[in-house]
């Protein structure tokens, strides 16, 4: 729950009840989930990584989470961190060959 730990803690009064937050979980879910089973490399319907984490930072700022959707939250963020470490080690990997074409 470190993600979650590294928020500002808003005051309790100021969040939107839990019962909110299902809704945009659940399209958060279908949009990651769908793109990584289809396109495990490439940004989800354009948005990249960032958009989709600050998405749910939103969420978690924003709304009163009970213990399920908080674990929701941490399994979307592992899956997206997943996603980009691929691409972390192509992205390295082509810069060292590039390195390589250059010296």
């Amino acid at each position: 729950m470190s993600a979650l730990n590294n928020a500002p803690s808003p005051k309790p009064c100021n969040l939107l009840p839990a019962s909110l937050a299902d809704s945009q979980l659940d399209h958060i879910e279908r949009m990651v989930r769908s793109v990584v089973r289809a396109n495990p490399a490439g940004p989800v319907h354009g948005m990249d990584q960032e958009y989709w984490e600050s998405r749910i930072h939103t969420l978690v700022n924003e709304n009163n989470l009970v213990t399920v959707q908080q674990h929701r939250v941490q399994r979307l963020l592992q899956d997206l961190a997943k996603r980009a470490r691929p691409n972390a080690l192509k992205r390295t990997a082509a810069e060292t060959a590039q390195g390589r074409a250059d010296a």
